[in-house]
Parts: C-alpha cells; sequence; structure tokens
C-alpha cells in the first residue's frame, strides 16, 4: 500500500492565498497545488482559541507541526465530518479521530503530524492549561486526578468518543451565530465551556465505568471493520491505534456491547466463512483450515466441531 506524503505545515501555508477577517473569524485559505484546498476560520478569546478546517484536498497527506506552544494548551479536537488521525512519535501515541467524535489531549512536547484524508470538517478547541486547571474542582475525584495530571505535566488522553446531537448544536452556534461586535465573542466563550462541559462529562462517565467507553455507534464502525477484514491477521494493539482507543476501552466495551471479546467474535467469524466454503463441496478440509487461519488441519477440525457440533469432514462429504 502507497504511503501517504509527508510535508511540512510551512510547505501548506506558504501557499494561502486569502486572508480576511470575516464575522469575527480569522479566515486563511491554502491551495497547494499538489494536494489541494484547506480553509481554515479561527477565533482568539484569549486564553482560549477556537478552529474549524475544512479541507477538500487531491489525495491523504501527513502534515507535520513543529507547535511550540503544544505544552501550553489542553486541546478537544473534533471531527464533524470526516476522519483525520494525530501521531506523536516521542510519545508512541497514535489518537484517530472517525467521524462524528472527539477527544481530549494534552501532551508534552511539540512535534507531531496530522494524518489527513482527502475531505474532512474538524473543530479544534485549545484551551491554556493554566485556565483549564482553574475549572476543574478538588472535590470530585475524576476533576482531580485530571487536574493533578495537567499540573504535573503527565500525558492526558482518554481515547475518542462519540459527538452528541447536543454537541453538535453547540458546535453549529459557535460558527453560526446571527449575533456581531463584542457579543458574538461572549457568546462563542459561553458555547465553549458548554462544550467543554459535555465532553468532560462523557469522558467522565466512560472512564470511571458509568458508561460504554465508547458510545455503541463507534463500537458498530469496529465490528464493521473486523467483518470485513476477518480473514487478516489482528491485534488488540492494532485495532485499537487504528480506531484511536486504548486496548483496555476496546475490550471492555466490545465486551460490553456484543456479550464476546474481540478474539471470539474473529474466531466465529472465520469459522462461519469456513462452514460456507465447505458448504459449496469445492474445497478440501485442509484449503478450508488454511484459508481461514489454521496451520494445523487437526485444530482447525476441532475448533469446528466445538463451534458447530459437527465435524467439517462430514459437512464436506
Amino acid at each position: 500500500m502507497k504511503t501517504a506524503p509527508v510535508i511540512s505545515v510551512d510547505e501548506f501555508l506558504s501557499h494561502t492565498v486569502r486572508q480576511e477577517v470575516t464575522e469575527s473569524f480569522q479566515v486563511s485559505e491554502r491551495h497547494h497545488p499538489d494536494f489541494g484546498y484547506w480553509r481554515q476560520r479561527s477565533i482568539d478569546l484569549g486564553h482560549i482559541q477556537v478552529f474549524e478546517h475544512k479541507a477538500d484536498l487531491n489525495r491523504k497527506v501527513n502534515v507535520h507541526f513543529t507547535d511550540h506552544s503544544l505544552c501550553n494548551n489542553v486541546h478537544h479536537c473534533m471531527s464533524v465530518d470526516g476522519e483525520m488521525g494525530a501521531h506523536f512519535q516521542h510519545l508512541k501515541l497514535s489518537a484517530h479521530l472517525n467521524p462524528k467524535t472527539f477527544h481530549q489531549v494534552y501532551l508534552p512536547g511539540q512535534e507531531y503530524h496530522l494524518s489527513m484524508q482527502r475531505t474532512f470538517i474538524n473543530v479544534h478547541v485549545e484551551v491554556k492549561r493554566d485556565y483549564y486547571t482553574s475549572l476543574l474542582c478538588d472535590s470530585e475525584r475524576w476533576s482531580a486526578e485530571m487536574k493533578q495530571k495537567l499540573l504535573d505535566s503527565q500525558v492526558f488522553y482518554t481515547g475518542e468518543f462519540q459527538l452528541s446531537m447536543q454537541m453538535m448544536r453547540v458546535i453549529h452556534s459557535i460558527f453560526d451565530s446571527p449575533i456581531s461586535g463584542s457579543l458574538k465573542k461572549l457568546l462563542i466563550e459561553a458555547k465553549v465551556h458548554e462544550l467543554i462541559a459535555l465532553q468532560l462529562n462523557s469522558a467522565m462517565h466512560a472512564v470511571y465505568g458509568n458508561a460504554n467507553p465508547i458510545t455503541t455507534d463507534l463500537f458498530q464502525s469496529i465490528r464493521h471493520y473486523l467483518d470485513q477484514t476477518f480473514l487478516q491477521d489482528h491485534s488488540l494493539k492494532n485495532i485499537a491505534r487504528h480506531f484511536g482507543i486504548n486496548e483496555f476501552s476496546l475490550k471492555k466495551g466490545f465486551k460490553k456491547n456484543f456479550n464476546t471479546t474481540v478474539f471470539e467474535y474473529l474466531l466465529n467469524k472465520r469459522l462461519e466463512h469456513g462452514l460456507e466454503l465447505l458448504q459449496t463441496g469445492q474445497y478440501c478440509v485442509e484449503e478450508v483450515g488454511s484459508t481461514v487461519g489454521y496451520k494445523y488441519p487437526n485444530h482447525f477440525s476441532t475448533a469446528f466441531k466445538k463451534r458447530f457440533g459437527i465435524s467439517p469432514m462430514q459437512v464436506r462429504n
């Protein structure tokens, strides 16, 4: 598979074709001759900065950033449409965003790259770390633990969560408010606080066991992915990395949503596929066993009989 090229963000910035202030937002448009169109709207509220990125690219690309202020901010990243991934090689961390999902992250360091798909709409909220910690209290366990991690400059990343309809409405009101002037900034700041509160509440319930680690929609996506790739070699680490969650959340959430483990699910899919192949009468047992991932035919026969109560040879005949 051809790997997407890596370019510096400065190369994109050098192809800026328009910059202006429109309805309190700083608007920048870039049109790279090789990679295509990328539009950014942003507003600076002092201790909070809000960005909206829209792209219509000619092909996938990895954009490398060196951001010296990265460790000074807590980041709420949202995929309104399309997919995007952030990769922090010095921390060996990849944070993937599927459509209609978000994550919260604080990371010490300054270098990372974004894996940009051809089209996406991404919203990014940066909050000064000192201000963010002032929003957290010490009387609630989750808040106190998060606050301490931020004060100690520790990595904070809880995984990927679904954007609720309420969150989507708040995002819409941030960028499409009819109010203008100083009142517009006042409204946007209030809406950003509402968005942060909603997302913290969602993450808090997931991390402390009061809700699924990720909502059912994301796990439906994971199951669909496994349905399409069940003959491939899979590991929990690679599946978790692909969807931007940790292995614990993957195991716990998959079990809770489907009442089975990831590997039990994959095993059943492979055996069901083996049954279908045997029923055609076109393949011998050894061929089918090898196709569904068994090195030794007797291991395949044992697993098959345990699953269906009949040997593969009996089905073949």
